[in-house]
């Protein structure tokens, strides 16, 4: 298949931000071998997760620069999205460790259930009709027009992340321990940045059709690039490493 510029650069930038991603995802987990937290691991799997969906794309990506075709549908769409309801629980406990603990049971059961209709609704669709999950364009081999159970899970997902991640975040922002305060900032903006970036990636192949559109290529690195923030955001609201420290404390 030949890729256009467009396919070119949102292969490549999702690739970037699942690297980029797997990387914040496990240097979070192996800090619990020195803070002996789970929170920590809940964290970590939570990202790690939650950045999956841009996995298929990347595999595309690289099959396509190797050996010119695309990850086979069936995988593209197991691989997307059979893994979210994972990165919803692991954060649903790490957000009621820290928030509402007293909640924590029920939020798990209530969790566990729809996760578990979402995994047998998905492969009750999966081997009736595949085109009910998706389709993938056949003009650009990265973007899915998801069906309609797909679309309201995945607007779930990102609603839920962003409400619980944005409650989180303003606890520590109105801390007085000023380190706690940016952690808080940071965490608040991966949340918004992530939310926003998700909602129009999944909106822009209906909006544009011509692969060819200037615009649709600013708008897919604009995009990815907006994802690679909310990841390094992420990292630095939860672990807030000496560099970024002295970058936003400074300018403070």
């Amino acid at each position: 298949m030949t890729l256009e510029l467009v396919d070119y650069l949102q292969g490549s930038f999702s690739l970037i931000f699942v690297v980029i991603s797997l990387i914040i995802g496990f240097t979070i987990l192996s800090k619990y071998f020195e803070h002996k937290s789970r929170l920590l691991i809940l964290v970590g799997i939570s990202w790690i997760g939650i950045s999956v969906p841009w996995v298929p794309d990347s595999i595309s990506f690289l099959m396509n620069l190797i050996v010119q075709r695309s990850l086979a549908v069936e995988w593209y769409f197991i691989i997307g999205n059979v893994f979210l309801p994972i990165a919803l629980l692991t954060w649903l406990i790490a957000y009621t460790d820290m928030i509402r603990k007293k909640a924590q049971k029920k939020v798990i059961i209530i969790t566990i259930l729809l996760s578990i209709i979402f995994e047998i609704a998905f492969f009750t669709l999966f081997f009736i009709d595949i085109d009910l999950i998706g389709v993938i364009n056949p003009i650009r081999p990265f973007t899915v027009d998801f069906g309609i159970f797909i679309t309201i899970y995945l607007m779930l997902v990102i609603l839920i992340m962003l409400i619980t991640g944005v409650i989180f975040a303003q606890k520590s922002v109105k801390s007085e321990n000023r380190e706690i305060r940016l952690k808080g900032k940071l965490l608040r903006a991966a949340f918004i940045s992530f939310t926003v970036a998700a909602i129009f990636d999944s909106l822009l192949g209906a909006i544009f059709e011509d692969p060819t559109d200037p615009l649709l290529s600013i708008m897919v690195v604009v995009i990815r690039i907006l994802l690679i923030f909310s990841a390094l955001e992420f990292y630095g609201g939860f672990l807030l490493p000496r560099w970024m420290k002295e970058i936003f404390i400074r300018s403070d």
